[in-house]
């Protein structure tokens, strides 16, 4: 049933590795954050062994995770909704024996598989650097790895569902920009990926910790053994509860957005 979605999975991995300039150029981009955020983290702990539940070195690696997980929050799933709608090929696919979501889903995996071969071997190199160059004293255990694993898979459905989610909002608004931004801003800053959550003032810490964006840097406090077993167990069985929200919204979003959809060209 699934085997008429694996050309568009196959078409996305392919058209990541022809235009792997754009990659490369994000490489680039997240190195020179990253060495930028090098220099703060340092600053800020010239006169402070620990700050907040983290020293240096666990911030290091914190961040140096925080680079890793972020491959798999990639997607251009609302940017993909809204150039169909408005180029009108939308039409095209609604008309085909296929699910339109489902069609979207293998393609960003595809583009997230390619991101992942280019990316992932400089992200793990960069990490090692960072350890033997700040000679960062670095254990973890098989359970940690194997949670951190059990992770990923959630975060991209979760990053998928929750694209899905503006996207179907574009139909709405002819916006995609702004909010692209929006969408962005709000997971790196709500999850973590910005600032440690652990830095966050009480009373935002209690709006965050009911939401689901702090579940995407759950695995990196794992490996940094910040969670307890019983913890991580709550809080997959939580992430896994707000995808299937998300599901059940899109479900409902979707279906009356095909009704008011208006499309442009075609």
């Amino acid at each position: 049933m699934l085997k008429k979605y694996f050309p568009f999975l196959r078409a996305s991995l392919i058209n990541v590795f022809i235009y792997r300039g754009r990659i490369l150029l994000w490489i680039l981009v997240d190195i020179f954050r990253f060495v930028m955020m090098l220099f703060l983290w340092i600053s800020v702990y010239k006169n402070n062994a620990s700050v907040n539940g983290f020293n240096l070195d666990e911030i290091l690696i914190y961040f140096s995770l925080v680079g890793v997980t972020s491959i798999f929050t990639f997607s251009e799933v609302q940017f993909d909704m809204s150039f169909e709608i408005r180029r009108g090929t939308i039409s095209y696919y609604l008309v085909k024996p296929i699910k339109y979501k489902t069609r979207l889903f293998f393609e960003n995996l595809g583009s997230v598989t390619g991101s992942t071969i280019i990316i992932l071997p400089i992200s793990l190199i960069t990490m090692l650097l960072v350890i033997l160059v700040f000679d960062i004293s670095f254990a973890i255990t098989l359970p940690q790895v194997l949670f951190f694993l059990a992770y990923i898979p959630l975060i991209m459905l979760f990053v998928f569902e929750y694209g899905f989610f503006f996207g179907n909002l574009m139909v709405y608004t002819k916006n995609n920009f702004g909010l692209s931004i929006l969408m962005g801003v709000m997971m790196r800053a709500l999850s973590g990926a910005l600032i440690p959550l652990a830095f966050y003032p009480q009373f935002l810490l209690k709006v965050v910790n009911f939401l689901p964006f702090r579940y995407i840097t759950h695995p990196v406090l794992i490996i940094l053994d910040k969670v307890e077993q019983p913890e991580i167990l709550i809080g997959m069985l939580a992430f896994v509860g707000w995808i299937a929200v998300f599901k059940l919204i899109n479900y409902v979003i979707y279906k009356i957005s095909l009704k008011r959809m208006v499309i442009f060209g075609g």
